[in-house]
C-alpha cells in the first residue's frame, strides 16, 4: 500500500510541476494586462502549489527518495517578487515570472525522484 502511495504521490508531483512554466507565463500576461485580481489569485495558487511540492519532496525524502528540483531557487526569487508587488511594480513582477521564475521549470520534466541508497 505504501509503495502504491509513493508512486501516486510522485505522479501527482510530475503532473503538476510540468504545468508551472505555462502558469508563470499566464501570471505575467495577467499582470501586463492590468488584471491584477486574476494575477493575485494565480499567484496564491502557485504559492500553495509550491508549498505542496515542498511537502511532497520532504515526504519522499523521508521515504528514501531524492529529487534534483530547483525549488530553492524559485523560493529565493519569490522574495524579489514580493518586493515588486509591494511597490505595485507589475511590469517588474511580470518580468520575474516570465524571465526568471518560469524558466526554472523548463527542465521540470527531468525532475525525477530517485531511490537513495540506504
Amino acid at each position: 500500500m505504501q509503495n502504491e502511495q509513493l508512486v501516486e504521490t510522485q505522479q501527482s508531483y510530475y503532473d503538476y510541476v510540468v504545468k508551472l512554466q505555462d502558469g508563470c507565463q499566464q501570471i505575467a500576461n495577467s499582470l501586463r494586462a492590468g488584471e491584477q485580481s486574476q494575477a493575485y489569485q494565480m499567484i496564491a495558487n502557485l504559492s500553495e502549489g509550491i508549498e505542496w511540492m515542498i511537502t511532497v519532496e520532504k515526504y519522499m525524502f523521508d521515504n528514501f527518495f531524492c529529487i534534483n528540483s530547483r525549488l530553492k531557487e524559485v523560493i529565493e526569487k519569490l522574495s524579489d517578487l514580493n518586493v515588486a508587488l509591494e511597490a505595485n511594480d507589475f511590469m517588474e513582477a511580470a518580468n520575474l515570472f516570465e524571465k526568471e521564475i518560469g524558466p526554472m521549470f523548463v527542465s521540470a520534466s527531468e525532475w525525477t525522484f530517485e531511490r537513495m541508497k540506504q
